[in-house]
């Protein structure tokens, strides 16, 4: 094996001639090489383009990288090279490295952050009450402080979704405003009952994806599943707001989305909920399958529990089995049908189906991206890597997300997650396993 080719490695010359040369006189090198160790900063990601075309496979991009502390990794002008490397590495597999040797991790696809736990529905699923306002709640400042962070950190979509209603708090149009303005896209999910039609309005004239929670095509279904009269009614009112919004702002670049969760309750009627979506003028639907899987540690490792009193009322049942497999049949035809409205490939949907009838990490072959995909902040400031787990990094109020991610520490986080047994199935968030 011969040794690796470095270029810029004591960083790019000022002179584009120079840079030029160098970049020369390195293919030539790495011609009798197996590789090349290419320094990025922001003055040579053009010519880093150009390497990783005409050396398919061979170059390794190494980003200067400082450990301050266990949890702490500052690394040198991310902000500016993420765009090109996100597009680099996914579209040419450009393997990314720091200068520790540790691999580089690019930023997740956004950055989860919520700002209250205050819902006021009662989901069957879910085991939020809470009525009145957490006294430990990040200020807005806070909240804005984060999304500058992310901004500064490459992310280009902030998720203002947690536990509570996003629009329950009053400072959710500043935060979107704020946002918008430092160039995120920003996704939320709403029970839709704080959609006015003022707010509606606000919404079209934001780059924003709204999604409102309706689990059933029957307002009656909808309203057993989350205990709360009227709760269909508000919903679609909600999203005819939005649409008849977006539709009278030409160029408007709100999405209007509708998330289902798929249980016992509901199973025979998503079908019709979808196509009822579809005639009400939504841009997609979400489908997520009941999650009844909780996380504890034993020993450093993660134990998966599951919610066994929950599974008795909300898992369908064994004779729902037919059900639940003309449910995923009707799904195909719906898919060719509706096209990107549906926002579930054919390998998504299969996974569904598998589990339902084996919710088991080994029958599924699956392995969890949350470490590397997701990153999330809860309402007291807490650094959340998932949040099916008693987990905390710490306070993002006093630790920078940007810096923990590529830490040491996070990088023994990535270990437990890899081997953990939840299959929550939270949308992306999942990889074939590949055998050891």
């Amino acid at each position: 094996m011969t040794t690796p080719v470095s270029v810029f490695e004591h960083g790019t010359p000022d002179e584009p001639r120079a840079a030029l040369a160098a970049f020369a006189d390195a293919c030539r090198a790495a011609a009798q090489s197996e590789a090349l160790r290419w320094y990025v900063d922001p003055g040579n990601l053009g010519l880093l383009s150009r390497a990783v075309r005409e050396l398919p496979g061979r170059v390794e991009a190494v980003l200067r990288a400082d450990d301050v502390a266990d949890d702490q990794t500052h690394v040198a002008h991310e902000c500016e090279l993420v765009p090109t490397l996100r597009r680099l590495h996914t579209e040419h597999g450009l393997s990314l490295v720091m200068t520790s040797g540790r691999r580089y991790l690019l930023p997740p696809p956004a950055l989860d952050i919520s700002t209250n736990d205050l819902c006021g529905l009662a989901c069957n699923m879910c085991g939020n009450r809470v009525t009145e306002r957490d006294p430990h709640t990040m200020s807005p400042e806070q909240v804005r402080a984060l999304i500058a962070e992310a901004a500064a950190w490459g992310i280009r979509r902030v998720a203002l979704t947690g536990a509570g209603e996003p629009f329950r708090d009053k400072q959710m149009p500043d935060h979107i405003r704020h946002a918008n303005q430092l160039g995120h896209l920003v996704t939320i999910t709403s029970n839709g009952f704080p959609i006015s039609e003022a707010l509606a309005e606000e919404l079209a004239g934001r780059v924003a994806s709204i999604s409102i929670s309706i689990h059933g095509a029957n307002d009656a279904t909808h309203e057993q599943i989350t205990g709360v009269a009227k709760a269909g009614d508000n919903a679609w009112r909600a999203i005819r707001r939005m649409v008849r919004a977006r539709d009278a702002r030409p160029g408007s670049k709100l999405s209007v989305n509708v998330s289902t969760v798929i249980q016992r309750a509901n199973l025979a009627e998503i079908p019709a909920l979808v196509r009822r979506a579809r005639d009400a003028g939504v841009d997609g639907i979400n489908l997520q399958p009941v999650n009844l899987q909780h996380g504890s540690f034993r020993d450093n490792q993660i134990i998966r529990r599951d919610d066994v009193a929950l599974m008795a009322q909300l898992w369908p049942h064994r004779d729902q089995r037919a059900a639940l497999d003309a449910m995923f049949d009707e799904f195909a035809g719906l898919q060719r049908e509706l096209g990107k409205l549906l926002h579930a490939s054919p390998e998504r949907l299969a996974l569904m189906r598998r589990y339902f009838h084996d919710s088991s990490r080994e029958a599924l072959g699956v392995a969890c991206r949350v470490g590397e995909a997701f990153l999330a902040v809860d309402h007291r400031g807490q650094i959340r890597p998932c949040y099916r787990l008693p987990w905390s990094h710490g306070d993002a109020r006093l630790t920078s997300v940007r810096a923990l991610w590529n830490s040491r520490a996070y990088q023994r986080t990535r270990a437990q997650v890899d081997a953990c047994p939840l299959t929550c199935l939270n949308n992306c968030f999942f990889r074939k396993k590949v055998p050891s």
